[in-house]
């Protein structure tokens, strides 16, 4: 009996998948923002602490998962540019795999942990909560992206996403045939896909809010600080 080889993603079929990566997205140019969104930075502390970086918030969101045993960060050109910050778990970055966009980032780390189930989460989605990202990475879905409303799949996120290797198996094949978007996967016959409603986790579109524009990252940095004053009432009471 011939053994199993590996598929388009460096894992062998037939080896179980139960191994989680976090997987930040940072390889964003940032066009419209006009400045790489990986080393923006939030609002700091009252003692006059730098924020975190966009990157550094994503590693600490996704270190804070049940489950999750280290963090790759695929950063693209950026990867120079790019200091994860220490988050108790190893934390490594992945060149770019095929392709273009955020398909090559996650294809790259999937080429890097071959045989892992990979959760997402781009670096330009800071509004994400822990708890979101652990309902994700506790799907056994192929694809389990976060959804601003599950009842149309046109808003499913698969930048907010756990892929196990079947589904990044079909990205592989995808881009070899040309075509580097992610969406497409959330609707592909024969895949399972399970999305994770948002908005039980709050306001979808803060929840999933997408950092594109000045505009964008004013309103991602008004709500953290809105959320962060609260934390430090409850604190403090």
């Amino acid at each position: 009996m011939k053994p199993p080889g590996p598929d388009a993603t460096g894992a062998k079929r037939g080896e179980p998948s139960s191994r989680i990566a976090g997987v930040v997205l940072a390889g964003g140019a940032g066009r419209r923002l006009g400045r790489n969104k990986a080393v923006l930075r939030l609002p700091g502390s009252r003692s006059g602490e730098p924020g975190p970086t966009l990157v550094d918030w994503a590693v600490t969101r996704l270190a804070g998962v049940a489950g999750v045993e280290e963090i790759v960060v695929a950063a693209g050109d950026f990867g120079a540019e790019v200091r994860p910050v220490d988050c108790g778990l190893r934390v490594s970055t992945a060149p770019d795999g095929p392709g273009a966009g955020p398909a090559a980032g996650v294809l790259g780390a999937a080429r890097s942990r071959p045989g892992h189930r990979l959760l997402v989460l781009a670096c330009d989605l800071p509004l994400v909560p822990v708890d979101l990202l652990g309902d994700l990475a506790a799907s056994d879905a192929e694809l389990a992206p976060a959804t601003s409303d599950p009842g149309d799949p046109r808003s499913m996120n698969p930048t907010c996403a756990l892929w196990a290797p079947p589904a990044l198996e079909r990205l592989a094949a995808r881009i070899e045939e040309g075509d580097n978007r992610l969406y497409p996967l959330t609707r592909c016959a024969g895949l399972r896909v399970e999305p994770v409603d948002a908005g039980r986790f709050g306001d979808p579109d803060d929840v999933l809010l997408n950092v594109n524009t000045a505009a964008d990252w004013e309103r991602a940095r008004r709500l953290i600080e809105r959320e962060s004053a609260r934390r430090r009432r409850r604190a403090g009471g």
